[in-house]
């Protein structure tokens, strides 16, 4: 498995502030995915829940050299033990089983 963490801080696309957490398997697929919005929200995804109302698993192979490419904004490579702390720690939006903080007020949810 690779871990990235891309930013669309500064994109010349003019996308939606966010950072992107990435898992991508060995054929190079993403498998799991976590995106945490400006406004704080963060919504994950897996191949058991690909898509929902409010986003979608990343589909199509991952290419480092495409992703890296600075009118997206940056991109970096990141350890698996940060990719899971990241995923079993935040609080998601989109997640019956999200890690609830129970000082968090309803709707709100804290960045990673």
């Amino acid at each position: 498995m690779r871990h990235r963490l891309a930013c669309t801080t500064g994109n010349l696309h003019e996308l939606d502030e966010y950072l992107g957490y990435y898992e991508i398997d060995d054929e190079g697929y993403i498998s799991r995915y976590v995106e945490v919005r400006a406004d704080g929200t963060a919504l994950r995804y897996d191949r058991t829940h690909e898509a929902d109302s409010f986003g979608i698993l990343p589909e199509g192979q991952w290419d480092d050299a495409e992703a890296s490419k600075p009118e997206y904004g940056s991109l970096c490579i990141i350890s698996g033990a940060l990719f899971e702390a990241v995923w079993s720690n935040t609080r998601f939006l989109n997640a019956l089983n999200a890690t609830t903080d129970s000082s968090s007020t309803p709707g709100s949810c804290p960045a990673p």
